[in-house]
C-alpha cells in the first residue's frame, strides 16, 4: 500500500509541475519554496543540532497555523528547553507562521511525503514528538516517525463527514497510517467515531474539545488597537460577509440591495476567500449598481465618501476577525455553495448574530453547537437570508440575544487548550520517549 501511495504521489507531483511553472510565470511565489518542497535548504538551527531534539508541529495552511499557535505557546511555556519547529503545507501557511509564531526556531514548507525525504527530516530534526494539527495525515511522515520511536500526536483532531467519505476509499492504508499515531486528541465524539471507523485505536483516543474555541476567546481577552475602519463605520449598520466564494457574492449583493431600501445606512463588507478574486467581486458589485470601495483605499477616504450604497471589498490579509468585531450581523462564506463553510468562531466570540447557509460540512459540530444554543441561524437561499437579516436589523434586541447565546455556547465549551497541554506533557514525561 505504501509503495502504491508513493508512486501515485510522484505521478501527481509530475503532473502538477506544468501548472506550478505556469503559476510561477504569472507571479505566484511557489518557486520560492520549491527547494524546501523537494527537501533542500531546510537547515536546523544550532539549538536543535546540539540539543536533545525539538517539538515538531505541522499545520496545513493559514487557518491551521493560526489554530496551532496557542498550543505551541502553551507547550513552549511548559517545556522551554525544547525548541519549536513548525512546518506548513502551503507557502501562505509558512508566511503566516513566520509572522505569528515567534517561538519557532525553524519554519519551513513540508517536503513531499516521499519516504526518503521524510526519513531525512526525522534524522535531521530528531524530534521528541511530532504534533499534527487537525487532519494532516501523511503516511510516509508518520511511518518515518514511528520507525524512529517518535510519538505522533494528532492535536485538535477532527474529521469532517466529507473527509471521512474520501478517506474510506483508502481505508486499508488509513488503518496502517492511524496505527502510527500515538495519541489522538480530538474535538468531538463524532470525530472520534469516524477515526475509529477508519481503524484508530480507541485506547489512544481522547475527546478534549476544540482548542480553536480557547484561541478565539483568548484573542478577545487581549483586544488590539481599534480597527482603522472604526471611525468610518461608526453610526452605520454593518453586514460583514467573510470568506465568500464564487456564486455567493451575487446572492449577497441582491439581498443587500433589497435591505438597503429599508436601511439606507447599511454598509456591506465582502471578504472573498481568495484575494485573486477581488477584481471579479468588484465587477459584480458594479453590476448590482453599488459603488465598490477597496479596503486598501478606505483610509484615504472620509466618512462622507462612504455615504449611500457602498460596498467595501476586503483586499487585505489578516483583518477579517477585527472587522467582525465592528459588524451588526455576520455571514459565514462557503456555506451557500457546496464548499463546506468556514470558521464561525470569530463573529461568535464578539457576540454577533451570525448566519450561514446549508453547507457547513467542514465544521458540522461547531455549527450544530451554535444552532442548538440559539447562537446562529442557518438559511437555505436568498429569500430566507433576506427575511432573517431584515428581522435582525429591524429588531436589534433579537440580534443581540443571538450573539449572546453564541458567546455563551463557546464559553461553556472552553478548556480544550489546557487538556491538550496536559495530555502532551504527560506523554512526553513517560518512558515512551527514549
Amino acid at each position: 500500500m505504501y509503495v502504491l501511495y508513493t508512486m501515485l504521489l510522484l505521478l501527481g507531483g509530475l503532473g502538477l509541475l506544468p501548472h506550478i511553472l505556469w503559476r510561477c510565470l504569472r507571479g505566484a511565489t511557489y518557486h520560492q519554496d520549491l527547494a524546501e518542497r523537494c527537501g533542500y535548504g531546510i537547515v536546523p538551527p544550532t539549538e536543535i543540532q546540539g540539543g536533545s531534539g525539538c517539538l515538531w508541529f505541522h499545520a496545513a495552511s493559514v487557518g491551521e497555523v493560526q489554530g496551532v499557535r496557542p498550543i505551541i505557546a502553551s507547550l513552549h511555556q511548559c517545556l522551554p528547553e525544547l525548541p519549536i519547529v513548525l512546518s506548513a503545507f502551503t507557502p501562505a501557511g509558512k508566511q503566516m507562521a513566520q509572522r505569528i509564531v515567534p517561538e519557532a526556531a525553524l519554519v519551513f514548507v513540508l517536503p513531499l511525503d516521499l519516504p526518503w525525504l521524510m526519513r531525512r527530516m526525522i534524522r535531521r530534526l530528531r524530534p521528541r514528538a511530532l504534533l499534527v494539527q487537525e487532519t494532516e495525515l501523511w503516511p510516509n511522515l508518520f511511518r518515518a516517525a514511528a520507525r524512529r520511536h517518535v510519538p505522533v500526536v494528532l492535536v485538535n483532531g477532527r474529521l469532517s463527514p466529507r473527509a471521512f467519505r474520501h478517506y474510506q476509499w483508502g481505508r486499508p492504508l488509513m488503518r496502517r497510517v492511524l496505527a502510527d499515531v500515538t495519541l489522538f486528541l480530538v474535538q468531538s465524539e463524532q470525530g472520534a467515531q469516524r477515526l475509529q471507523h477508519l481503524g484508530a485505536d480507541v485506547r489512544r483516543m481522547h475527546v478534549v474539545g476544540n482548542t480553536n474555541i480557547d484561541r478565539a476567546l483568548l484573542a478577545t481577552a487581549h483586544p488590539t488597537a481599534p480597527h482603522a475602519l472604526t471611525a468610518l463605520v461608526t453610526g452605520r449598520r454593518l453586514l460583514v460577509a467573510g470568506s465568500t466564494h464564487e456564486g455567493e457574492e451575487t446572492v449577497l449583493l441582491s439581498v443587500y440591495r433589497r435591505l438597503q431600501v429599508q436601511y439606507p445606512d447599511l454598509l456591506l463588507v465582502l471578504a472573498p476567500r481568495h484575494l485573486e478574486r477581488v477584481e471579479t467581486v468588484l465587477r459584480q458589485v458594479q453590476a448590482h449598481h453599488c459603488r465598490a470601495v477597496r479596503r486598501s483605499q478606505c483610509e484615504h477616504l472620509h466618512t462622507a465618501d462612504l455615504a449611500g450604497a457602498t460596498v467595501i471589498v476586503l483586499d487585505t490579509m489578516g483583518e477579517l476577525a477585527t472587522l467582525y468585531s465592528l459588524c451588526t450581523v455576520a455571514f459565514i462564506g462557503g456555506s451557500l455553495v457546496p464548499i463546506g463553510g468556514h470558521n464561525a468562531l470569530e463573529p461568535a466570540v464578539f457576540a454577533k448574530p451570525l448566519f450561514f447557509g446549508p453547507y457547513m460540512d467542514h465544521f458540522p459540530e461547531l455549527a450544530a453547537l451554535l444552532q442548538q444554543a440559539g447562537g446562529a441561524i442557518q438559511v437555505h437561499g436568498a429569500e430566507e437570508l433576506y427575511e432573517r437579516l431584515a428581522y435582525c436589523l429591524t429588531h436589534p434586541e433579537a440580534g443581540s440575544a443571538i450573539g449572546r447565546c453564541a458567546l455563551a455556547a463557546l464559553t461553556a465549551n472552553r478548556g480544550a487548550l489546557e487538556r491538550t497541554t496536559q495530555a502532551v506533557t504527560a506523554l512526553l514525561s513517560t518512558a515512551l520517549i527514549p
